[in-house]
């Protein structure tokens, strides 16, 4: 009797489970899958709900640029992508939706996968160099409903992924009327017919749209000069008076005008600069000045370091460009060495790293170039230095995050740390062929 009594609650168990579990079923279907907006005007609802989002510029499958923005940008095949509508934001800016109508289900899980890894990846890109931005993208969401698959990045997610569904029901979500006025006015992408901000600029016939850019990894190896024992630390601020060596080498046509730090120092050390490139005249001119104003010859070697430390993040900025998604973004091509950093007042981190290595050469103090990554698998590059025989690790580029008012603390935040210290703030490198910084922070 016993028995029979517990199997038939067993079997009542199993079928409300049965029940509950189709109720489930028919409550996520309330929401349809198929909707009377076009993809654009939902990606229009969306970001008429934000109360704050930055100026996105708009793409559309007319426009060249859409197909290799999803093959280049995504990783998505376009041939599974029947309609879409892209919103992104320029530079250090996160902000983007996108709303992909795909020609069946089939592969929907494989562009939510592929939206999901994009927008882990944009986020380890502004890591470090845009703390907000990289908040904002550590909570968007990627969603799906029937053939639609959805890209959420902006300050309120939820709403957003809330209005997205709304689209599939028979309560439509509204569409501000000035909803133009939230998109970059440069843009060059013709809006469709449907859309209610068709008053975009169009391309003229003759320009060529197609153009993609590449994201330029954030370091490049830059060879560091180790000066001898007996060179003498407390430097010469200026060259000698007899030395008027402003002639430089000519190039062949087919070789590069390239950094080269060791051809730089030889001719500081030498007080001969006939030998060097424009490129690398220019950049140890640039030096000699900005040593002869920051640092004198009482100074020890700490009053240096962080006379230069500080005149790098006072005077260069984050090249916003390397992030920048559109096809005519213009990154400088020199942003990885000092030339871009001091010349042009724009560096990526290895062109933060390079630029504060070759000012410790300069100077005489020991100092290496460490080429990382961030935990998040981008490449990161930062540098240690030798201080009364103690070595810190300094980072330079995330003491200069964009978008933030930098305080003492934030501008030193990097500034002469342990190795512990970078390994807590998602720095990651060979520690078997670096120093061991475990001296604590050296900031006075």
């Amino acid at each position: 009797m016993d028995g029979d009594y517990i199997m038939n609650q067993i079997f009542k168990i199993l079928v409300l489970m049965v029940i509950i579990s189709l109720l489930f079923s028919a409550c996520g279907n309330n929401l349809k899958t198929d909707t009377s907006y076009s993809v654009n005007q939902i990606s229009e609802a969306i970001i008429s709900a934000q109360t704050n989002i930055s100026p996105l510029k708009p793409l559309f499958p007319d426009n060249d640029y859409f197909n290799e923005y999803l093959s280049n940008i995504y990783q998505i095949n376009a041939d599974v992508i029947k309609d879409g509508a892209i919103y992104y934001a320029d530079g250090m800016l996160a902000d983007e939706i996108a709303v992909l109508l795909l020609k069946d289900n089939s592969n929907i899980k494989d562009i939510e996968d592929a939206l999901t890894k994009y927008k882990e990846k944009r986020m380890s890109a502004f890591l470090g160099y845009a703390p907000k931005q990289a908040a904002i993208l550590e909570k968007s969401i990627v969603t799906v409903q029937g053939n639609y698959a959805c890209l959420i990045i902006c300050d309120d997610p939820q709403k957003a992924e809330s209005v997205f569904k709304a689209c599939f029901s028979n309560n439509l979500p509204e569409i501000r009327e000035d909803i133009a006025l939230l998109f970059d006015s440069t843009a060059t992408t013709q809006l469709p017919d449907n859309t209610v901000s068709s008053t975009t600029t169009q391309l003229p016939d003759n320009t060529e749209s197609s153009t993609t850019t590449q994201l330029p990894d954030n370091t490049e190896s830059s060879n560091t000069t180790q000066l001898p024992d007996n060179t003498e630390s407390s430097i010469t601020t200026q060259l000698p008076d007899s030395t008027e060596s402003t002639t430089t080498t000519q190039l062949p046509d087919n070789q590069e005008d390239v950094y080269d730090s060791a051809a730089i120092l030889k001719a500081w050390q030498s007080g001969n600069k006939a030998g060097l490139s424009s490129k690398n005249l220019s950049i140890l001119d640039a030096c000699s000045e900005i040593i002869n104003e920051v640092i004198s010859k009482d100074m020890s070697d700490y009053e240096k370091e962080l006379a230069i430390h500080d005149w790098i993040i006072d005077h260069i900025d984050y090249d916003d460009e390397a992030n920048n998604h559109s096809p005519d973004a213009k990154p400088d091509p020199d942003n990885d060495n000092p030339y871009g950093a001091i010349i042009h007042k724009k560096a990526i981190c290895s062109g933060y790293s390079s630029t504060f290595q070759l000012f410790m050469d300069l100077l005489g103090i020991q100092c290496i170039t460490v080429h990382g990554s961030t935990t998040t698998g981008d490449e990161h590059a930062w540098n240690m230095v030798q201080i009364d025989g103690n070595w810190y690790c300094v980072d330079v580029t995330w003491d200069n995050p964009a978008g933030i008012d930098l305080t003492a603390s934030v501008k030193h935040k990097y500034f002469n740390v342990t190795s512990q210290f970078m390994r807590e703030t998602q720095h990651v490198w060979d520690e078997s062929n670096t120093p061991i910084a475990d001296s604590g922070k050296l900031y006075k």
